[in-house]
């Protein structure tokens, strides 16, 4: 395909154009509306029911250029198709995918036409954890300080929203992108990484779709693999792994550190105070001085940083006692820092669906750390329970099969000065639509209790 927007659209209209995957999160909804807009003959296939997408497909109903398949993925529904928008959470390596590419068809992402049209500077954050408040620390930091920025990625914007030849002709703008292990395989695939790439860390996860942690560690790689000497890499000195990448990069290399951030006494946020968020924050300033903000910005945005939705976000204080929204920790590694956190026991909110991790170490800070665990159903919960029973046999466990049920539970456990937290340590699958859903269920339970 080649790399200019306007021959692009001027081909579009007329030809088939299949969104396998409408998926719940703007992605697949924000590619079908882009096309049909256009003119293209548009078919949405989903695995999921009709039911399951209502919402994203409603949103569809006034085109009449757009066709729907629910559940049924055949091979026929991709016989005609002159290009395909797959969903992310499609490997490249599925067979039906292979095979569309050897009959010679496009099957391209958001992301990968976005790095082919866009025009101006990027910047892309990875990472296991910490990739979205990064992210938005950075997109802050840059437009208080003058600089032309969107905001997109993997945080629930679809790329499609600024697909315009305005947007992507701009060589003054500047695209700070959050960006998935997912979609930097599809980087992969057109051999391009961000002109300033920022690894937050590397930590244990996704090995349900990588198999093993080598592997996953390889798809991180992708964010620096096509950098040039021109170009930026921005690494956590404290994550081993992390600084590793230094040896294969052909970029300029800038080390970030929480604890150089401590000594410096910026910090002037009570949102920003634990370890993990210093680290965030650490990242970002490195890129603001890349782009050269101004150090008075850079203490400005920092102090009236509110934080970021479902991430350690405190929700209510009723009757004395905290509920905090945590269900973006989806690894085990990721609750057990969240836990570390509290100076007192919390009542913890866990359990989920499994990703081929430990939970050994996640048991052991349990033991500690909270006086009572409730569980969520999904196929992790049964290893969750045989890890607390071997590492913290004293911590009561309560099994519940709701949000509503488990925020009830640990409400009546409470007592005036505890913290009910939900860290789940899994993923979100069965119960759930995503995480987010899970955390919109944690709130909503919380306001029936007031």
């Amino acid at each position: 395909m080649e790399n200019n927007f306007r021959n692009f659209i001027s081909s579009i209209k007329g030809k088939q154009v299949i969104i396998w995957g409408l998926g719940l999160n703007q992605g697949g909804l924000g590619a079908a509306k882009f096309f049909a807009r256009r003119g293209a003959r548009i078919k949405i296939v989903d695995p999921k029911s009709k039911e399951e997408l209502k919402n994203s497909s409603d949103a569809l109903r006034k085109f009449s250029n757009v066709e729907f398949v629910f559940g049924n993925q055949d091979e026929l529904n991709f016989k005609n198709a002159d290009l395909v928008i797959k969903n992310q959470a499609i490997p490249w390596d599925n067979p039906l995918v292979k095979k569309l590419l050897k009959k010679g068809i496009s099957v391209e992402r958001d992301i990968t036409l976005f790095f082919r049209f866009f025009k101006g500077k990027t910047v892309g954050v990875t990472g296991s954890k910490g990739k979205t408040t990064t992210t938005t620390l950075i997109s802050q930091l840059l437009k208080q300080g003058g600089k032309n920025i969107l905001i997109g990625g993997n945080i629930q914007v679809s790329l499609f929203d600024f697909f315009s030849k305005k947007i992507l002709e701009d060589k003054k703008r500047i695209a700070v992108l959050e960006l998935s292990s997912f979609q930097l395989e599809d980087l992969e695939r057109i051999r391009r990484s961000p002109n300033v790439a920022v690894v937050t860390n590397i930590l244990r996860d996704h090995l349900n779709r990588y198999g093993s942690y080598a592997k996953y560690v390889a798809a991180k790689k992708n964010i620096y693999l096509f950098q040039g000497k021109g170009d930026s890499l921005v690494l956590n000195r404290e994550d081993k792994k992390t600084r590793d990448f230094k040896r294969y990069s052909k970029a300029k290399i800038l080390f970030f550190s929480s604890s150089r951030l401590s000594s410096s006494g910026t910090i002037k946020n009570p949102v920003l105070i634990s370890k993990n968020n210093k680290s965030n924050l650490a990242a970002a300033i490195t890129v603001a001085d890349i782009f050269k903000i101004r150090k008075s910005i850079v203490e400005k945005v920092i102090k009236n940083f509110k934080g970021v939705p479902y991430r350690m976000e405190k929700i209510a204080v009723i009757r004395g006692v905290t509920f905090i929204n945590d269900t973006t920790a989806t690894i085990p590694d990721s609750a057990i820092n969240n836990l570390k956190l509290f100076g007192k026991k919390v009542i913890l909110i866990s359990g989920g669906a499994d990703k081929n991790l430990k939970f050994a170490s996640f048991a052991k800070k349990v033991a500690v750390k909270t006086k009572q665990t409730i569980l969520l159903p999904g196929t992790a919960t049964p290893l969750i329970i045989e890890s607390l029973k071997k590492y913290a046999p004293q911590t009561p466990i309560t099994e519940v099969g709701s949000m509503d049920k488990a925020v009830k539970t640990a409400y009546k456990k409470a007592i005036l000065g505890d913290v009910i937290l939900l860290s789940p340590g899994c993923a979100s699958f069965g119960i759930f639509k995503n995480e987010f859903d899970r955390g919109d269920q944690f709130n909503e339970a919380v306001k029936k209790l007031k």
